[in-house]
């Protein structure tokens, strides 16, 4: 699901912006981070005000979000951003950071993202170390009326854990202009069955 900004003008264009992280410092003992990110903009008089975030990944150091941000880009106009990676410690409270650890953060503007052709790859900054990469794809997109309902299932899945069934869920991914993937939905998994049948979605 997108976080949406106002409607573009003459001057502007709406764009989504897609991330995915790599090689994130694990923070947890017994597995991995359950990382989460926060896109931050400026304001023109109190600093950094949060736009949303993305969904949590649990156990994995090189997530690919499937939220993503829609935002409008003003030709004009700077426009600074902050991407802050989370590990989810209290999951009952994501969008309390003070309850969260972070793993780094980086700043860039959105032009420096839209010229940056097929996506921007940067290293994530944790206390003036490098604590990782994060990559952002953008892509400009326009206003649809058109809703797509899917409801999809799967039968005699191959069996992965050791112990028990398999948990099964699905992504789907988008094809990007210079050929790349980028997930757009992940469902929840099903737990411990081979036949899942998932929840319809838009």
């Amino acid at each position: 699901m997108a976080q949406s900004f106002p409607p573009p003008s003459d001057t502007s264009s709406k764009v989504e912006l897609s991330v995915s992280c790599s090689s994130l410092k694990n923070l947890d003992y017994f597995s991995k981070s359950d990382p989460t990110v926060f896109l931050y903009t400026r304001g023109r008089e109190a600093g950094w005000v949060k736009v949303g975030r993305t969904e949590v990944i649990d156990n994995n150091l090189n997530p690919k979000f499937s939220t993503t941000f829609r935002l409008e880009y003003r030709f004009e106009e700077i426009q600074n951003l902050q991407f802050a990676v989370y590990d989810v410690d209290d999951k009952h409270h994501v969008d309390n950071i003070d309850k969260q650890q972070l793993l780094g953060t980086m700043e860039c503007t959105l032009a420096e993202i839209m010229a940056a052709g097929e996506h921007l790859t940067k290293s994530l900054g944790l206390k003036g170390t490098p604590s990782g990469k994060i990559t952002i794809q953008a892509e400009e997109v326009q206003d649809s009326k058109f809703i797509v309902n899917f409801e999809l299932s799967a039968t005699k899945l191959e069996k992965k854990d050791f112990f028990g069934k398999s948990d099964p869920y699905i992504e789907i991914a988008k094809a990007q202009e210079g050929g790349a993937f980028t997930v757009v939905y992940r469902s929840q998994p099903i737990m411990k069955t081979l036949s899942p049948r998932w929840p319809a979605f838009e």
